[in-house]
């Protein structure tokens, strides 16, 4: 006959235990990964239209992009928008994602893109990688720092 004793009982609770934590907690990562990844394809869709309320809600007030080696901070993407505003552009965004890591309320990614641009009937293609750090405010993720490198697709 099998005994079970307490002390065997409280060792089952604990690795029960153990695995339902841990399972919420991947579960989590899972789910806070895939709102990163809609923030980010949702906040490169602004480009199209020239929204930048919208990427200013998508950002942290201490927003940062590194492009093409200069610092813009949100002031600077402003002008920017600002600037293009009358652009009527046709963008395809091709994310091929390498990581998404999330850390408590800090998350990374890291990504190539390609994007198509169509604008008065000329075609652009570009290339970037880029890496990206979320913090989560409020129980939201926010887009606090881009960094993005253009890839030289002429090189050979």
């Amino acid at each position: 006959m099998l005994t079970i004793t307490k002390p065997c009982i409280m060792k089952f609770r604990l690795l029960f235990s153990c695995l339902l934590i841990s399972l919420h907690v991947f579960s989590q990562d899972k789910n806070d990964s895939t709102e990163i990844v809609k923030l980010l394809i949702n906040d490169y869709k602004t480009m199209e239209n020239w929204d930048i309320q919208t990427h200013i809600r998508s950002c942290t007030d201490n927003y940062l992009l590194i492009e093409n080696g200069e610092f813009w901070d949100m002031k600077r993407e402003i002008e920017n928008y600002k600037a293009n505003a009358r652009r009527v552009i046709d963008r395809t965004n091709n994310f091929d994602f390498k990581y998404v890591r999330v850390f408590g309320n800090i998350a990374y990614a890291v990504y190539n893109l390609k994007s198509v641009i169509i604008e008065n009937g000329n075609v652009k293609n570009k290339n970037w990688n880029e890496s990206v750090i979320f913090r989560k405010l409020n129980g939201k993720w926010k887009i606090e720092l881009i960094h993005s490198t253009p890839i030289d697709t002429n090189k050979n």
